[in-house]
């Protein structure tokens, strides 16, 4: 009943030791990461509206995931560059993004936040665009915080 008691009690501190030592030594700084993440969304809408795939790709993880709607899952950030560049080659312009809300705990951090864009050809707008969209943001340096999951739908009705 002793050696019972000791082990239940040695695994119970074990897993409070496990826990307290993984967990992060900093303290999350909320504001930090929303203006971080805002800068990052500054430089997205900018390299997006500027035709630069790359740059837009190199705001997301090696290993992203993107679900964007009516298409398959993408993985991994030439999958993001590729994708970028087809909506630019079809005429995607002028992105906004508004964050509504940023929430996290250590180096993950999501946001919630709206979007609009056009789609131009020869100069007219043939459509906008406008929904909702959820971010998830990891922390891959001290004040760098890139795209590691994007989701995002529209608000247009079905046709």
């Amino acid at each position: 009943m002793i050696k019972h008691k000791i082990i239940s009690l040695f695994g119970a501190v074990s897993i409070i030791v496990c826990f307290t030592s993984c967990q992060s030594t900093g303290k999350f700084n909320i504001d930090a990461v929303r203006t971080l993440t805002g800068i990052q969304n500054g430089q997205y809408m900018a390299a997006y509206n500027g035709k630069d795939a790359a740059a837009v790709a190199s705001l997301h993880t090696e290993d992203v995931v993107v679900l964007p709607p009516n298409l398959e899952m993408m993985k991994g950030r030439e999958a993001v560059q590729d994708a970028i560049a087809a909506e630019i080659n079809a005429g995607a312009t002028d992105l906004a993004l508004t964050t509504l809300d940023v929430y996290g705990s250590g180096d993950l951090a999501y946001e919630i936040g709206r979007y609009a864009l056009k789609v131009k050809q020869d100069g007219q707008i043939i459509m906008q665009d406008s929904g909702k969209y959820i971010v998830v943001w990891e922390q891959v340096s001290k004040d760098n915080w890139l795209i590691k999951a994007d989701i995002w739908n529209t608000d247009l009705p079905l046709k």
